[in-house]
């Protein structure tokens, strides 16, 4: 196995519940941080959250990764307003910046405005949830979108993500593997826990997120709970649906909750020069999706002739220097199985064709719970285990997948050879005090550990480690800590104040 460094953050969601998480459309919702925005821009007006305003880009679900200094458009569903504004604020930290961006040009376009800003060059590389605020006069009409803006120095040639899949939230199946680690979703939040830890540059998760199969009403309780997991991440997370997301239950359709939820079921997005898409392989027509007495008709794959157009047309758009792909059922795997009327795969086939020809370098799937690596045509075909649910084979264990990118080249995605993700339960890291941490790295091969510290407003030092960025207020500072971990090993670290 090639050795690799893994860099892992440590943040203060350690110290809190998951029951505290910010996740409602909303971010500013009391009067005094409404009154330090207004006073920011100069006015004096009521500032209001309201349904005619939304965000439609980004998204907690497709985020936009930004350099210092650069641009992105946001997108938005408005009635006529007379001036617009938009800030950035960092998601889930007790340090808070928020950051206003320069409007730089507005349009309309088939009822969407969009909006093109610039990221000031000052801005602290972070993940940060974004706002817009419209004028109408009296009021300010509100939106914001948790986790939706990740700044970063610069793009470089040296990224890491992580893939992960069938989260199954609400899944009774895990019981089979540890009833104890099942019940409260604690192995998914140790998942998320862990994934924060690794920090990777984003996470991409390839459908299943929900279950949907067992109780009327289901969806309307899981697609809530998974939203909120969702924002636990501390990195930029990207979604496509799987089939369990996407069933159509008596007066339930999982589809139109992910449109409510996530936004939309296939996309693409840039990473610097790395091109990605995230495609829908549950597309189906709602009666072809049926869930009768809890026994679904259909769960293998389908691609529809509109979306297979759009992953033509986009494949052939935007040529990365690398280019991935991300779906929930394996385009090398017929399905016909998977359906009680006997429906195969639609478009397989034709997708795989796509691939071969536009040298899509990686493709990342799930739907199997189990780790594969298949590699045609010099495209690497990779299926990662599930973090919850059961598992079929023999050799197969819960976890998440790390994938390097090095000098332009895909370095590394397995965790062991030949085809293995990295095994959850195996690294993880504690405050033993408010200045000290532990991190245990159980895994055979050393991490670099990424941490944080959030003490009051001091000049501090740290032991085993080096301060690489560091955020303050009023009255806290927030520490940024790099470290090396070796494997099979468990380090201490420590601040201290400076002594004069």
């Amino acid at each position: 196995m090639k050795k690799h460094h893994i860099i892992i953050p440590l943040t203060l969601i350690m110290l809190l519940s998951s029951s505290n998480f910010v996740y409602s459309e909303t971010i500013f919702e009391n009067e005094s941080n409404s009154s330090i925005q207004v006073e920011k821009i100069g006015i004096n007006q009521q500032i209001v959250d309201n349904s005619s305003l939304k965000i439609v880009y980004p998204l907690s679900s497709v985020p936009v990764i930004v350099e210092k200094g650069g641009k992105f458009t946001i997108q938005i569903e408005a009635s006529e307003f007379d001036t617009l504004y938009a800030y950035i604020s960092t998601a889930y930290e007790p340090v808070v910046d928020n950051i206003w961006l320069d409007i730089d040009n507005v349009w309309s376009t088939e009822g969407t405005w969009c909006i093109n800003v610039s990221v000031p060059s000052i801005t602290p590389e972070e993940l940060y949830n974004i706002t817009v605020l419209l004028d109408q006069g009296s009021i300010l009409l509100s939106a914001s979108q948790p986790r939706a803006v990740s700044v970063v120095e610069e793009f470089t040639d040296d990224f890491s993500f992580i893939h992960i899949t069938d989260l199954h939230v609400g899944d009774p199946r895990g019981f089979s593997e540890s009833i104890w680690k099942t019940i409260g979703l604690k192995s998914i939040k140790r998942c998320i826990h862990e994934i924060n830890l690794l920090k990777p540059d984003f996470v991409i998760i390839s459908g299943d997120l929900v279950y949907g199969q067992l109780y009327p009403f289901e969806y309307s309780k899981e697609y809530k709970i998974c939203y909120e997991m969702i924002q636990m991440f501390d990195v930029p997370t990207y979604l496509c649906p799987g089939n369990h997301d996407g069933y159509r239950r008596p007066r339930e359709d999982g589809l139109k909750f992910w449109t409510e939820y996530f936004g939309p079921h296939y996309y693409s997005f840039n990473y610097g020069n790395y091109h990605f898409q995230a495609i829908n392989s549950y597309d189906l027509p709602a009666s072809r999706r049926l869930c009768i007495f809890f026994i679904p008709l259909n769960w293998g794959g389908s691609i529809q002739d509109e979306q297979f157009q759009w992953i033509e047309n986009d494949l052939v758009e935007n040529k990365g220097d690398l280019n991935f792909m991300f779906i929930h059922h394996n385009p090398l795997w017929e399905t016909k199985q998977d359906s009680l009327v006997g429906r195969s795969y639609k478009n397989r086939e034709q997708l795989l064709s796509l691939i071969e020809q536009n040298n899509v370098d990686m493709v990342l799937a799930g739907h199997v719970h189990f780790d594969n690596v298949t590699i045609v045509n010099d495209t690497i075909f990779i299926t990662t285990t599930t973090p919850e649910s059961s598992i079929d084979t023999e050799d197969g264990y819960w976890g998440y997948r790390l994938i390097n990118i090095e000098n332009g080249e895909i370095s590394s995605y397995n965790y062991k050879d030949p085809k293995y993700s990295i095994p959850s339960y195996k690294i993880k890291a504690k405050y033993l005090t408010l200045k000290k941490i532990k991190i245990e790295n159980n895994l055979e091969t050393d991490i670099n550990a990424y941490i944080k510290f959030v003490l009051p407003k001091n000049n501090y030092e740290v032991d085993n480690g080096e301060i690489v960025m560091q955020r303050e207020d009023e009255q806290l500072v927030e520490l940024y800590v790099e470290v090396i971990v070796e494997q099979n090993s468990t380090m201490t670290i420590q601040a201290s104040i400076i002594k004069k």
